[in-house]
């Protein structure tokens, strides 16, 4: 397998201006990595909670293993789609820091009090834009573009890693897959969480969060002819929630999100080979402990590292 850095404009610099490295993405000082084996790393969304992957990632990386097929959904699409196109666990937690330290400089700018949980400004931000223009009229893509300055137009096709990633199309009622195509329009979609990101457009479809119907997306890696999955388990089970806390009708449609996640998560799960049980104490939209959910994925996959490595021994 080619390990080179693909190379794509926009992919030069992350965020913040800092010049990203040209050595190969796929080297780790001395240590020889293997992507031996047909097998698939396959990362569930879950927001904040999905920047644990990142850590999964990194403690591969360190046993030299690769994942030679990556698919994901939400959030774990986007890690994994970084991953594959170039991106190092250290890299893209970079990314993660800034893109959240940005927020929170845009609250002090405005004199909006900090929420001890981000999730409360990006709704505040959400609505305000929603309220003063109609759907489909709003500013340029901020999500899109943020996308396509990190990966540029590569292709899924064209990355070393097989990757894939999935949707839900609004018009046709159905899971969406992405084998194929510009990456950072497949990324667009699969994190389009309702309310908080605006549909992403295709043709004549709207897609949304991947998530909503398959947050799990093992059936995808076995398209990809994955023998093997691996899944690190990132959710966090479904508890009883007071009927006070659901005054509003904004709060009554995230608890349905809640629950439409909590099922399909259940129901993809028995299909791993492996599970990685992370569980990060953490809110969806709680961005203020990158670190430790990142560290917490790495501990996890590190404790697991025999069975992982015992598990891609059979897939071959």
């Amino acid at each position: 397998m080619n390990w080179e850095k693909i190379q794509t404009k926009g992919q030069s610099q992350l965020p913040g201006g800092r010049t990203r490295s040209v050595k190969s993405t796929m080297t780790s000082g001395s240590r020889r990595l293997s992507s031996a084996g047909n097998w698939a790393l396959v990362l569930m969304g879950g927001g904040a909670r999905g920047l644990a992957h990142i850590g999964v990632l990194r403690a591969l990386l360190d046993n030299g293993l690769v994942p030679p097929i990556i698919t994901g959904t939400s959030m774990g699409a986007v890690v994994g789609g970084l991953f594959s196109a170039g991106y190092l666990p250290g890299e893209i937690e970079t990314i993660a820091r800034e893109l959240s330290s940005s927020q929170l400089a845009r609250l002090k700018k405005r004199n909006f009090p900090v929420p001890e949980h981000l999730v409360d400004y990006f709704i505040f931000e959400a609505y305000q834009k929603k309220l003063v223009k109609r759907f489909g009229r709003q500013e340029a893509d901020v999500a899109e573009e943020s996308l396509r300055q990190l990966v540029g137009q590569v292709k899924i096709e064209d990355l070393s890693i097989r990757f894939g990633c999935n949707a839900v199309d609004l018009v046709g009622g159905r899971e969406v897959s992405f084998t194929s195509g510009p990456l950072y329009r497949a990324l667009r979609a699969s994190l389009a969480y309702p309310l908080l990101i605006d549909p992403a457009r295709f043709d004549r479809s709207l897609l949304v969060d991947g998530g909503l119907l398959n947050n799990v997306p093992v059936t995808l890696a076995r398209q990809l002819e994955a023998a093997k999955v691996l899944v690190p388990d990132v959710h966090r089970p479904l508890r009883k929630m007071s009927a006070a806390k659901l005054k509003s009708n904004l709060s009554v449609f995230f608890r349905l999100v809640q629950i439409v996640l909590a099922d399909s998560t259940d129901s993809q799960l028995p299909q791993a080979d492996l599970i990685i049980n992370i569980n990060p104490p953490v809110n969806t939209f709680d961005f203020t402990q990158i670190r430790r959910v990142v560290n917490l994925g790495q501990q996890a996959t590190q404790a697991k590292i025999k069975e992982i490595k015992k598990m891609i021994s059979a897939s071959r």
